[in-house]
């Protein structure tokens, strides 16, 4: 007892909402799971629902983003600040089943959930890399069996918080919308978008990008006449609504959306063989040109990934193949554009830390 008479205060004598949503909701995820043993009070505030969903969503915008890269001996995880990743930093990890490193594909990420397909049963799994819980989403109807080349996937969730996931199938000309639903671990078909030319083999399709209660999907036609087109999947409404896309003075321009500080904004590489790099933002129903960059890009974009890294206000490009390039739309020139990972890599994803799963 101190000299006032008053006992000293302790974490036990702080109220449960000032722990939860002032304390505990500005820790890392990773601190957050040794929280759990603490005591019963604080197992019982970080596993609710409610309060991993607001973790989350303060944690997306913060400095919490990490590389998972799976390479042909090992699967790490890396922070994004690579000027400090080494040998040190980074952290071994097994993918779901104790599968190989070769067996696996990453599809997309979201909320800390990271999108995979097996190889060999094309079956689709979401898989947490920081908490390693894992749930396989295939049914036996064939429902979310994943094929390169002809599928597309968005991650994204409902007005309810819920998970959900669509799949675009392309099976024999013609492309089926699938929604798979956390909650009722269940597969449900969706309609889709009637005109004949985004359902043949002579266009392709990006994997989902989530803003603002749309998902968003870029889709090229390879054919004379045509080019770029977005479209939108609208999760209020279950519905399929066509977007503007950038205003380019080449039909070959080739892209990637990303967002930056909660606005879409998509990079647009154009003028094979010499290409230029544009980057818009999107304005409502408009795009504004930012940002453009000529002969510093050596080939399409389209088959990339690029992620926003709140850490360094830089971007981070990962090809299909792992390999990862950062750019810099500070610099200018070719000293904007350069490599940052080396080493043998069969793919790679940005992801941010949670303690979500895919079980709502």
């Amino acid at each position: 007892m101190n000299v006032n008479g008053r006992r000293p205060t302790s974490i036990d004598d702080v109220p449960t909402d000032i722990l939860s949503t002032e304390i505990l909701i500005r820790l890392p995820a990773k601190c957050l799971g040794r929280c759990k043993i603490v005591s019963k009070q604080w197992l019982s505030l970080v596993a609710a629902q409610k309060f991993r969903l607001m973790h989350c969503r303060r944690i997306s915008t913060s400095y919490n983003q990490m590389f998972l890269s799976i390479g042909i001996c090992e699967s790490s995880v890396f922070p994004v600040t690579f000027e400090q990743s080494d040998s040190f930093s980074k952290t071994q990890i097994p993918l779901p089943s104790n599968v190989s490193s070769s067996g696996v594909r990453v599809l997309t990420s979201f909320d800390g959930l990271v999108c995979l397909s097996f190889r060999g049963t094309h079956k689709l799994i979401l898989w947490n890399p920081l908490t390693r819980v894992t749930k396989f989403i295939s049914s036996t109807q064939s429902r979310g069996r994943f094929k390169q080349k002809s599928d597309v996937v968005g991650l994204y969730a409902s007005p309810s918080n819920e998970y959900m996931l669509l799949h675009a199938k392309r099976r024999n000309g013609m492309m089926t919308l699938y929604k798979y639903s956390s909650r009722l671990d269940s597969w449900r078909k969706m309609g889709f978008i009637d005109e004949r030319k985004y359902h043949n083999y002579k266009m392709s399709w990006s994997n989902g990008t989530f803003f603002q209660g749309v998902v968003y999907f870029t889709i090229k036609v390879h054919a004379i006449g045509e080019g770029n087109y977005l479209y939108g999947f609208h999760v209020d409404s279950d519905q399929f609504k066509s977007k503007p896309f950038p205003a380019t003075s080449h039909d070959d321009g080739e892209g990637s959306l990303v967002l930056v500080r909660k606005a879409l904004h998509k990079f647009v590489a154009h003028g094979f063989p010499f290409w230029s790099l544009d980057l818009w933002r999107m304005d409502g129903d408009n795009w504004t040109k930012i940002w453009v960059r000529q002969s510093i890009v050596p080939q399409s974009l389209f088959s990339h990934t690029i992620t926003y890294i709140v850490s360094t206000d830089r971007f981070l490009v990962v090809s299909k193949s792992g390999c990862v390039n950062e750019l810099d739309i500070t610099k200018n020139g070719e000293e904007c554009y350069y490599p940052v990972f080396l080493g043998s890599r069969l793919q790679g994803a940005v992801y941010t830390e949670t303690l979500m799963s895919g079980d709502f």
